[in-house]
This record gives structure tokens, sequence and C-alpha cells, in this order.
């Protein structure tokens, strides 16, 4: 390990951070940038050479806090850091520094899945047996073979479980002993359901599946036409979640919070995972602009989305009382129209066997029929008088 000083445009991220889900906190490099204009700037960091660049594997928001006051380059320790303890040291840093923040224990999470997929699939033979962080994840020898086959069957079959739960990924953070890790059994499950949620989680495990295409098999007979084999595709989960909402909030109580309000039937119609983002922003911009400056509390989150909800649900029902009247308005001009159409339609015909019968009545004046007639006629006559003074 060597100390080097490091220009601030030749260092990159921690491969196994997503700033989508857990940016860097501008709070907390506004502290440390008004601590390194007091103290100058403070070291301790790691980071490993690739590309050219340097990776940074602990120490995100001191850099931006560094390129904040202007540095053009900042210390760091220089070391041939492997995959696995790039991923510890996020974690570490982030179980010091973010503490309980949702989005810090999913990226974790989701990273710490993905690289046991990795490691299981390159290989768990003699000839290539996998890492030890791997081999102590799972515990022995059995546990990993029987692992590596429950992916391969994922392969074929994508609805199918997958053997990486909340014990196998704390044993990973814990090298071996669960109880050594930096995050508890509780904050890895509420992760779990977020990735799943989110649908993350599948993509998460089909995209890494899909750099460890399968050998082939040395007993197959060799086709006598090229087919394209196609992998079965799983029938995509419905996104409930937008996962870049952990970012937002504070601690995990507030996200998970918000995840259980969010993903309810009710709330699904009413948000959008579109708009939970927004939402989620707007919540805590409250408590920044709040003059108490009191923390947003797990009922204070759910209050606000319920809120949401009952807005979205009193808007539907206007809309649908709007709606039924236009219904009700559009079938009462539908009877009308048909009605004068079939009136309209009985007085021509009406008129003209009244023309008709004035002939008659020319020819013979004294018929008796045609006298009884004249007194219904005096009837109708009335009855139109009668409706058409209600007309007007």
């Amino acid at each position: 390990m060597k100390l080097q000083n490091v220009p601030l445009d030749q260092i990159v991220d921690n491969p196994w951070r997503d700033r989508a889900i857990n940016p860097i906190d501008k709070e907390h490099v506004a502290e440390l940038r008004t601590s390194i204009g007091e103290h100058g700037f403070f070291g301790g960091l790691k980071g490993r050479r690739r590309n050219g660049m340097v990776e940074l594997g602990c120490g995100h928001a001191r850099v931006e806090a560094a390129r904040k006051a202007g540095f053009d380059t900042i210390p760091i320790y220089i070391d041939d850091i492997d995959d696995d303890a790039m991923l510890r040291l996020m974690t570490d840093e982030n179980a010091t520094q973010a503490g309980g923040n949702a989005g810090a224990v999913i990226n974790e999470v989701g990273a710490v899945t993905r690289r046991l997929i990795e490691g299981l699939m390159e290989g768990v033979t003699d000839n290539c047996p996998p890492p030890p962080s791997i081999k102590n994840a799972f515990g022995d020898r059995h546990a990993l073979i029987t692992a590596r086959g429950k992916l391969e069957h994922r392969r074929a079959n994508p609805d199918a479980s997958v053997p990486i739960g909340s014990d196998v990924i704390r044993a990973y953070l814990g090298q071996g002993k669960p109880e050594n890790a930096a995050r508890g059994e509780r904050q890895i499950r509420e992760a779990v359901a977020a990735l799943k949620q989110s649908s993350q989680y599948d993509k998460i495990i089909d995209e890494t599946l899909r750099k460890f295409p399968p050998p082939p098999d040395p007993k197959a007979k060799p086709a006598k036409t090229t087919e394209i084999i196609k992998a079965k595709e799983s029938k995509p989960r419905r996104r409930m979640l937008d996962e870049r909402t952990a970012g937002v909030f504070k601690n995990d109580h507030q996200f998970h919070a918000f995840r259980e309000a969010v993903t309810t039937s009710a709330a699904q119609k009413a948000i959008p995972v579109s708009d939970q983002l927004g939402l989620a922003k707007q919540i805590m911009r409250e408590e920044q602009t709040s003059s108490t400056k009191k923390q947003v509390s797990a009922l204070k989150i759910k209050v606000q989305v319920q809120g949401r909800v009952e807005d979205y649900m009193k808007e539907q029902r206007k809309i649908d009382r709007e709606e039924r009247e236009a219904y009700l308005a559009e079938q009462i001009d539908v009877a009308i129209d048909d009605e004068v159409h079939n009136a309209t339609r009985s007085l021509r015909s009406l008129i003209s066997s009244l023309l008709k019968l004035e002939k008659l009545a020319d020819k013979y004046p004294a018929h008796p029929k045609l006298g009884g007639f004249s007194a219904r006629l005096d009837d109708l006559v009335d009855a139109i008088k009668q409706f058409s003074r209600k007309l007007k």
C-alpha cells in the first residue's frame, strides 16, 4: 500500500456504488467542505488503479468536498484491492457514515447479490474454486454446489427462486460470520423487499447470469441445421416502487414507512411509480424548510401519502360523478330525440289523414261516423294545448 497524490479528475467511484440509489449527501459534503477550510483535508482514503483511473474504495463525500474546495490532488492509499475488499470498504464506510440510510443498504444488498452470483458462476470445481469470500458466505462445498445448481436452473426457468437470502448476504458481509456483518438481518430483508418491489432484484440476477453463458454440452451431437436457441423470458414483475426514493430519506425508518404507504393497492392507483420520487422529495423538503427542524416521522410520512391517496379518490369521485351525469344527460337526449322523431312521424301521418277526412266531410257532411270522430278530435286538441302550455 502506497500513499500517492492523485489528481481529482482521475478519481472515479467505487464500482459497486450506485449513485441513483445511494447519492452523495450534499449536507455532509458541505460540512466536510467547512472542516477542510478550517483543518485541512482529512485523509485515510483507499483505492486501486484500473484502466488509467483510480477507483475509490471509500471516502466519496470527502472527494466531493475536496472538489468543492478547489483542490487539484488529494492523498489516497493505492493498493491491489480485489472486488470483495472494495465492496467491504464501501459497506463499512456506509455503516459508519450513513448509518441506517436505506439507499446505502439497498445499494449494498444489490451489489452483494451481484457479487455472490459472479463468484458462484465463475466456478465451484476443483480446477476453479470460488474465492474465499464466496465460500465463506455459503459455508461448505455442498452448499456452493447446490447454490450453483439453482442458478443454472434459474437460467432455464426464469421464474425459479435464487439461493441468495439474507443469511448468505450477512455471512458474506461478516466474512463467514453473520454476527460480524455491518448490517442486521432486518435491514437486509427490508432491502431485498424493496429491490423486488422495484423490479431491480430480478434485473440484477438475470443481467449477472447473462455474463456467464452456459458451456457447450460435450455429449450433445452437432445439429444438422443451425438454430438460435432463445432463453426463456420470465414474466416481468410489476414495478411497484422507485428504488431511487431510498436515497431521499435520512434513515431506513422513513423510507420503509414511505415504501409501505406507496405500495398499498389504493396508493398504486393514486400515485404512479413515476411520481414517487417527486413525492418523496416534497415530503423531505418540508423538513428542510420547517422552522422547527424536526425530523419527519414515519407516521407523518404515511399521513402525507394517505393524504395524496385521499385527494386522488376525491378527484376520482368527482370525475365519476361528472361522467355519470354526462351519461344520464346523454340518455335523456336520446330518449327525447326518439320520442320527438316518433311524434313527428305520427303528426305527419295525422295531418295526412285529417286532410283526407276533410275531403270526405265535404262530400258526406252528415255522416254519423265523421261526427263521432269530431268529438275525439276535440279531446286531441285539448291534450295538445295542455302539452304546449307545459313546454312554454
